[in-house]
């Protein structure tokens, strides 16, 4: 906020005033509206110290040197003379501050050394003895203005402890206008209860009446009970916002729990299948290795004796058989070795082929025909799309075919599966836009595996079939 230079209009001339009535010791408070108003007030207050041959020190702003000088001299008082005799000194308060301000704080040893040195040198310029010195200042309205209102109360408390060492009548001032913030009224108060005396501004001095000021007085008083209503609404909601605010962290805490105690099943859940399906392969499925290998030895020996038993050891042959491929199936299926082993170019084609011949839907692949390896994570989570999509295929569609492309585009995989069933009915459908909480397992569990890469999983669904598409942004793309 910046101090305007004002214009002085017409200024009844008034002779000096021989003598004033200050105490020796005071430190009052002029609050304005206007600067003519504050100019008007200081003259008449530098004005009397000046005429009764007292000192005077002003600490303010260029503008408002300016107009003082003006208004002394309209009033007949020679400031040349003044100046020129050491007892009238004005100083710039911009300059004045940076002398004993230090990071931000008026430096009390500083502001005693600058202001009162000064102070003892304009009063015995003034001759000494019971020569008394008006000083007007507004450092503090700089500091205040400036946000460092902190700074401006310690100012203030500093200006009391010089006048336990030094006389002289002190007057601040500050722009009214400057106190409307939300946090301004303690402050406010605590600037006044920091003075002798507090002068109002021009709106309440202006008042011709006693009667005018009562009544401006119990306006005021129902002014602030309205004042203090609001405040205690104000804080009220502030509660209400800041209990609401904390129920919303915690409930975005609680969320972001759940969703890694999701990630973290899911992983447990690959690491689980990877291990069921080779101990499948590995331990089951070579037992029925083994007992088939004897089951095809018995048959050799019960063919050579003929006793008729080679139809039941046949039937236990191929049901052995059977078995094996029933595992072997279950293994891969659980953690395809392929997939780790040579990525999905290898592992999409073996399972639509698997996929085919057990559910007798007919499946068209597109992908690329070079071949690559992506991050182990990405590899997973897009094959468990792809088995995911097409389980729902086969349990729901009641499609004869369904179509699986895979692509790379601009660092993002792209992995669509259509089929040509029945569709999703309309109302299931908006609820999976909405809200995950109407979601099966397995598309949650799709969806998941996309939001733990940074992908998105998209459903779309019509009379002509549904189409599920998978999005996961990956830069590192090798060739296999």
């Amino acid at each position: 906020m910046s101090i305007t230079r004002t214009t002085i209009h017409e200024i009844e001339p008034a002779p000096p005033i021989a003598n004033w009535p200050a105490p020796l010791r005071s430190h009052t408070v002029q609050f304005y509206r206007e600067d003519a108003f504050l100019l008007d007030e200081i003259s008449r207050f530098i004005g009397t110290a000046l005429g009764a041959g007292d000192a005077a020190l002003v600490i303010a702003t260029e503008d408002h040197r300016a107009g003082l000088i003006q208004r002394l001299k309209f009033k007949g008082l020679n400031t040349a003379m003044a100046i020129k005799q050491g007892r009238f000194v004005l100083l710039d308060a911009a300059e004045t501050l940076a002398r004993f301000m230090r990071g931000g704080q008026p430096d009390p040893n500083d502001f005693s050394e600058v202001v009162g040195r000064t102070i003892t040198q304009i009063k015995g310029n003034a001759g000494g003895g019971e020569r008394r010195v008006a000083a007007f200042g507004e450092m503090v309205a700089l500091l205040w203005m400036d946000g460092n209102g902190a700074a401006a109360i310690q100012l203030e408390q500093l200006w009391n402890d010089l006048a336990k060492t030094h006389s002289f009548s002190l007057r601040c001032a500050y722009p009214i206008g400057s106190f409307d913030g939300h946090d301004d009224s303690a402050r406010f108060l605590t600037i006044c209860a920091e003075h002798s005396g507090v002068i109002p501004d021009e709106g309440y001095t202006s008042l011709a009446t006693e009667g005018e000021r009562l009544r401006n007085i119990a306006e005021l008083q129902q002014k602030q009970q309205a004042h203090e209503a609001l405040q205690r609404t104000k804080e009220r909601l502030e509660k209400e916002v800041a209990e609401r605010k904390e129920a919303e962290r915690k409930l975005l805490a609680s969320e972001r729990s759940l969703r890694e105690l999701s990630s973290h099943l899911l992983r447990l859940q690959d690491e689980e299948r990877r291990r069921l399906g080779r101990d499948l392969h590995d331990s089951v499925g070579q037992y029925l290795a083994v007992l088939k290998m004897g089951l095809d030895s018995l048959k050799g020996d019960m063919e050579a004796s003929g006793d008729g038993a080679d139809t039941r050891i046949l039937e236990c042959v191929a049901l052995a058989e059977e078995s094996i491929k029933e595992v072997r199936t279950i293994s891969y299926l659980l953690y395809p070795p392929m997939l780790e082993e040579m990525g999905l170019k290898t592992a999409i084609p073996w399972y639509l082929e698997g996929f085919g011949k057990r559910s007798g839907i007919k499946t068209k692949l597109e992908m690329p025909a070079e071949s690559i390896r992506l991050p182990r994570d990405v590899e997973v989570a897009v094959f468990r799309v792809l088995q995911e999509s097409l389980t729902n295929v086969h349990r729901h569609s009641q499609s004869p075919s369904a179509h699986v492309r895979m692509q790379i585009k601009d660092g993002t995989i792209l992995l669509e599966i259509k089929d040509c069933g029945k569709g999703l009915p309309k109302d299931f459908l908006e609820e999976t836009r909405e809200s995950s909480r109407t979601l099966g397992v397995g598309l949650r569990g799709m969806r998941e595996r996309m939001r733990q890469l940074g992908g998105q999983l998209e459903l779309s669904s019509t009379a002509l079939g549904t189409t599920v598409l998978a999005r996961v942004p990956c830069e590192e793309v090798r060739s296999a």
